[in-house]
């Protein structure tokens, strides 16, 4: 997930305010002010208050996004036309013509993706992030998802406690959205859960999402959340969430070092 921000007068006449437009997101995430609160280390009241302000801190907007699980991606817009890439994730100046092969980089940081990001990390069980990676689990269950996510991206797989790490990857294969005895019906063999505990999981719905996978496979090493903190600003999703562009760098970077 990514917030852009054009910092125009008129502009910000026409829309929400900032924080009001922050409390947006962490509600699409699926998070309570406490949830963020927690995440930075401060007091519920300090999440309140920025959701009602204005007028914020550009640093306080970094960390309040990476705290839902997304990034800052800030651009200086010229007159000329040119576009240049301030924050640390991607630096480009792209001149009139986006497509033209005299593009300048900035020294220092790598080109971003033309490509919309697909990546999903979601959190799992240690017992189901397991099945997953052996193949032997090829569907995952969500309450929610993005309404119009595009398969085709990599789902990565956070194993929650005891084990807190970034422990392996899967390609997206499908997305479904189906009626609950549907779901139940069709994919029962493939998402390795008891009746009870999908009927309890579902409880209150009619239908829910069934995320299918396919070439998962562990990554050289697991990836810890103390390490995940510091590299990425990586906060674990109660759900899922959309993988970062650092975060996609890690991963990307790692499943290149092969088996250790």
């Amino acid at each position: 997930m990514q917030a852009s921000f054009r910092m125009s007068l008129d502009h910000f006449k026409s829309i929400d305010s900032v924080g009001l437009r922050l409390r947006h997101l962490r509600e699409l995430v699926g998070l309570t002010q406490l949830d963020v609160a927690e995440r930075l280390k401060v007091g519920q009241t300090v999440i309140s208050r920025i959701e009602k302000r204005s007028d914020l801190l550009l640093s306080t907007i970094r960390s309040y996004l990476i705290a839902i699980g997304g990034s800052l991606d800030m651009r200086a817009v010229l007159e000329t036309g040119a576009i240049v890439q301030l924050d640390a994730i991607a630096s480009k100046l792209s001149e009139a013509d986006p497509s033209s092969d005299q593009q300048l980089t900035l020294p220092g940081f790598p080109a971003p993706s033309e490509a919309p990001n697909r990546d999903v990390v979601f959190s799992i069980h240690p017992e189901h992030a397991d099945k997953i990676l052996k193949g032997e689990k090829t569907v995952e269950l969500r309450r929610r998802f993005a309404e119009e996510f595009e398969p085709g991206g990599l789902a990565m797989i956070y194993t929650t406690s005891p084990v807190k790490a970034l422990t392996g990857v899967a390609k997206i294969l499908d997305v479904e959205r189906l009626k609950l005895p549907t779901l139940w019906k069709e994919h029962k063999e493939k998402f390795c859960v008891q009746k009870n505990d999908f009927d309890s999981y579902f409880a209150g719905l009619e239908r829910g999402y069934a995320i299918h996978l396919n070439e998962a496979q562990p990554l050289p090493r697991p990836i810890y959340l103390d390490e995940l903190r510091v590299r990425c600003g990586f906060a674990p999703p109660q759900s899922f969430q959309y993988a970062s562009a650092s975060l996609r760098g890690l991963v990307s970077y790692e499943r290149a070092q092969g088996p250790n």
